[in-house]
């Protein structure tokens, strides 16, 4: 019985800490994507300012 909880009280502390992670490390990776479509858009649209493509690329990804 004594294992039962210790098993109980390590899923929830994984639970509890996998929560956590995702809301701080969301935005990280929501920047990263970002990044690398803008430098995507930029490289295969010569005429495309990096501006620009921020702004394409946040639309798309936001959305």
């Amino acid at each position: 019985m004594y294992k039962n909880y210790k098993l109980l009280i390590f899923l929830g502390a994984a639970i509890i800490f996998l929560y956590f992670s995702v809301g701080k490390y969301e935005e990280f990776s929501i920047e990263k994507s970002i990044s690398a479509c803008t430098i995507a858009k930029s490289k295969l649209k010569k005429e495309l300012k990096p501006e620009e493509a921020r702004l394409i690329c946040e639309k798309e990804i936001r959305k």
